[in-house]
């Protein structure tokens, strides 16, 4: 089901109704918040939200257990949905544009995610449990306010290199205040030079 850029400014609460939907894209519209009632929606596998106005969603969400795409950029959201922990099937989750300022320890939780986009918010430091996602390949952090990295972030072993062009898999990592010495690590050898450093104990916490 698509609905794109017809200046929606509500979804249905019937939208409930539609029990095997498996795609939803409503970007591009003007909603500031998304019905309970799709939570009724557990087929559900792609959801796009982006470009909206949405601040949150609802807490039933966490029903979406079968979801493996979720964009939520080019919204206002500041804290990330709780209900986001309970998506376990998720291997692609979109936040960048938003307001941001920190990942919860619950992002632990989506040890399928794959694709993690944060670019664009105000990130000021990376939590632990960031570094326990196993199959995360691409971590774009570009244009946040990260100064220093979590020593863990070595464990990500299939971030295999320093990327540049956005869907590029690997780490992204540019327009941030990094600190000197985790600067230096990236300019002197790029990821491996800077995972080393991690290994031999460097990086915040």
């Amino acid at each position: 089901m698509v609905s794109t850029g017809l200046s929606l400014g509500s979804l249905p609460p019937e939208i409930g109704q539609l029990k095997k939907l498996r795609v939803l894209f409503v970007y591009r519209n003007r909603l500031t918040e998304v019905p309970a009632e799709l939570a009724a929606c557990t087929q559900l596998e792609v959801l796009s939200l982006a470009n909206n106005q949405l601040s949150s969603l609802p807490e039933s969400l966490c029903s979406l257990t079968r979801l493996k795409k979720l964009n939520l950029s080019h919204n206002n959201i500041a804290y990330l949905p709780a209900c986001i922990g309970s998506m376990k099937a998720l291997v692609f989750l979109h936040l960048s544009c938003n307001r941001l300022e920190n990942l919860p320890e619950n992002i632990r939780s989506l040890e399928e995610l794959k694709i993690l986009i944060v670019e664009g918010n105000s990130l000021h430091s990376l939590p632990k449990a960031l570094c326990s996602l196993p199959r995360l390949e691409l971590l774009n952090l570009d244009f946040n306010d990260i100064k220093d990295v979590p020593q863990e972030l070595f464990h990500l072993s299939r971030l295999q290199r320093l990327a540049v062009h956005p869907l590029d898999k690997g780490l992204h990592l540019v327009h941030n205040p990094l600190q000197k010495p985790v600067r230096e690590a990236l300019e002197g050898g790029g990821l491996s030079m800077l995972f080393s450093y991690l290994r031999a104990g460097g990086g915040a916490y």
